[in-house]
């Protein structure tokens, strides 16, 4: 299943994804906004990286997965990410049990 969201969580710039999730689990996932990531080819590894990530782990393992990769970040935590997933996922499955 494809989920896409955005917004600006508190303490976040603009964040927006597109997420392929097989069951609650992140399978592929780009992540884009008005944050910054020093260097932005690791941001890339992070991303990878996430794949098999079970939607209640993302904050941790995001804010480990940049440690790892020394990822300098402004504008985006693990935190602001997993809310805007999270939301995402609440709206679709409302709107699946509603049809």
């Amino acid at each position: 299943m494809t989920l896409q969201g955005f917004g600006k969580p508190p303490g976040c710039k603009l964040i927006r994804f597109t997420a392929e999730l097989n069951g609650n689990r992140i399978e592929r996932i780009q992540i884009r906004g008005d944050f910054f990531a020093v260097p932005e080819e690791a941001f890339e590894g992070l991303e990878t990286e996430l794949r098999g990530t079970d939607l209640s782990q993302v904050a941790e393992r995001f804010t480990e997965l940049a440690e790892k990769f020394h990822i300098e970040l402004q504008g985006i935590t693990g935190t602001g990410l997993a809310e805007l997933l999270m939301a995402a996922w609440m709206n679709r499955s409302s709107n699946h049990q509603s049809e």
